[in-house]
């Protein structure tokens, strides 16, 4: 008996030694894209928040030479910067472990420890590694656990399901090469929230407890991307499924207020009374969201023909809550397809059907864990039916497109997703560049990095967080029910409460900033506005291009 227990030990230690050098050969390429706005904004974020401590960005941005398209000096007379700061605290760990990388790689000579460089956010792609091995260890355990069989047959199904969520969707692609983007972060926490919804069991003895719970993941979610805030009608399905309806109705309306708060309060000081920018005459272009050769659902990800099967099905069935979830998944699709015009000191900007120039249906990817109540009650039904290992194979099969389109936006960023792609035979040339092994040495030099860099990174910043992830999830898995439900709310709540008291301190030392420095704002201005009208007037002939290669309704 105690040889078996030794056994077991042994191979969980050296799968545990593999996952780490596996995620840790994620970390050696240096040339990530973040020269786009949404990365700049994102590390402009953990830079303000944690070395500068202020909301003030103009230094930021002009350090990363940020595409101009949303930097600006606002009515408010602060630089704008309207991406939801709710990934940061979620990217923290990995991004000040980074800074410690690159103290020490420069007392080994090795770059100068900028705090906006790349090995920082190397830093921060390592932890995202870790994040993404979490969320698909999740999927396939519970994928496992769906399906009738032998173990090997289970962690057969299970290694399967996992890998359809990491190279059927853009999720892999956002962990590796864009993990400043919320995306990653948004579906580790939609993740969280739908294991917690799917548990009817958790907290059944307290219900205002799994309530608040619900809600704060929920309103975690909608902070990191406010795309996710309609997720709230999950909690709401809850409680009202649930005794006690009317307190715990009043307890998800506290609960989803305290993050999404953070938001709106940063909004506020940088623009205003007046956030009218959100709304605005928008045009749906679905057909052009779903089957366009430039980043369409269907052709870049055409798993998600299964996945619509799948949330059908469990809808027909009337599972629980699937109809709720279906109907979240449509209502995310319509605000994808849609576009709208861009004024010239707009909150949001320009709205494309395409993420404009994201890796397919890049907005899509937060919510990718609400297919897998559907997933697993598919699972369930494949195992002990006899058209359950062909759906798997079909499915693996629907995945290599966008597994090969991975492999070629690691090979050629520019061409994956900042080209205009308007025909079936230039997406077809993207999916053989993979094929070419010229293609995979130029990338490989072109990615080339002393060692040291990914062995710093793996000892400062991949073993530490593995190390600590491994034993708070061990130590989870041995608590009670009730004692993992307190953590959570304590972790949610102080959480929280920290990040409030964070951004308090922040706006003080930023207005006692433009006080000491009255004419920084101006010097903003005077660099920052120019550019970004230009930019925006460019705007218009981008649309006209859209239009002349991929249809007249491409585009307003």
């Amino acid at each position: 008996m105690a040889g078996s227990a030794a056994g077991t030990r042994g191979k969980t230690l050296l799968w545990f030694a593999i996952v780490i050098v596996g995620l840790a050969l994620c970390a050696p390429w240096g040339n990530i894209p973040r020269d786009q706005a949404d990365s700049a904004g994102m590390l402009a974020h953990l830079h303000a928040y944690f070395v500068d401590g202020d909301l003030l960005y103009d230094n930021e941005y002009a350090r990363l030479n940020m595409s101009p398209l949303f930097a600006f000096v606002t009515g408010e007379g602060v630089v704008s910067n309207h991406w939801p700061a709710g990934a940061t605290w979620l990217q923290l760990p990995g991004y000040a472990l980074g800074l410690s990388a690159g103290h020490v790689l420069a007392m080994l000579g090795v770059g100068d420890a900028s705090t906006l460089g790349v090995i920082p956010v190397l830093g921060l792609r390592a932890w995202a590694c870790l994040v993404l091995g979490g969320v698909l260890a999740v999927i396939g355990r519970q994928a496992a656990r769906a399906t009738q069989g032998s173990p090997r047959q289970k962690l057969a199904v299970g290694t399967a399901v996992a890998m359809v969520f990491a190279l059927g969707t853009p999720l892999l692609y956002y962990t590796v090469e864009a993990p400043l983007r919320p995306h990653l972060w948004g579906a580790a926490s939609v993740l969280a929230l739908v294991r917690v919804w799917m548990r009817t069991d958790i907290a059944a003895d307290r219900p205002w407890a799994r309530t608040l719970l619900l809600a704060l993941l929920a309103g975690l979610a909608a902070t990191v991307r406010p795309q996710l805030a309609p997720l709230a009608l999950l909690v709401v399905h809850d409680a009202w499924s649930g005794e006690g309806r009317a307190r715990r109705l009043l307890v998800a309306v506290a609960g989803l207020a305290l993050w999404p708060a953070l938001h709106l309060r940063t909004q506020l000081w940088i623009y205003g009374a007046d956030l009218s920018d959100y709304a605005g005459e928008v045009t749906l272009h679905l057909e052009y969201f779903l089957v366009s050769p430039h980043h369409g659902l269907l052709l870049w990800c055409p798993v998600a023909i299964v996945a619509a099967a799948a949330v059908a099905r469990a809808a027909r069935r009337n599972e629980r809550g699937a109809i709720v979830i279906a109907l979240l998944l449509a209502h995310q699709i319509w605000l994808d397809s849609g576009m709208r015009p861009i004024d010239v000191e707009s909150v949001l900007g320009t709205r494309t059907w395409a993420g404009g120039t994201g890796f397919a249906a890049r907005k899509l990817v937060d919510v990718v864990p609400l297919l897998l109540p559907a997933t697993l009650s598919l699972v369930r039904a494949g195992s002990t039916a006899k058209w359950g290992k062909p759906l798997l194979a079909g499915t693996l099969l629907l995945s290599l497109p966008t597994a090969l389109l991975h492999a070629a936006a690691f090979l050629s960023p520019d061409r994956t997703t900042g080209a205009l792609i308007g025909s079936m035979s230039a997406l077809g040339e993207l999916m053989q560049l993979p094929l070419r092994h010229q293609a995979w040495s130029a990338a490989l030099q072109a990615r080339a990095v002393p060692l040291s860099v990914p062995l710093v990174i793996s000892a400062v910043v991949t073993l530490p967080l593995a190390v600590v992830g491994y034993r708070l999830g061990s130590g989870l898995r041995l608590a009670t029910r009730s004692a993992r439900v307190n953590l959570g709310l304590a972790a949610l709540l102080g959480g929280g409460a920290v990040a409030h008291l964070w951004l308090s301190a922040m706006q003080v030392r930023s207005d006692a900033a433009l006080v000491a420095a009255p004419q920084r704002m101006v010097a903003a201005k005077r660099q920052l506005n120019p550019r970004h009208r230009a930019t925006v007037g460019r705007i218009e002939g981008h649309h006209a291009r859209m239009r002349a290669v991929l249809g007249q309704g491409a585009a307003p």
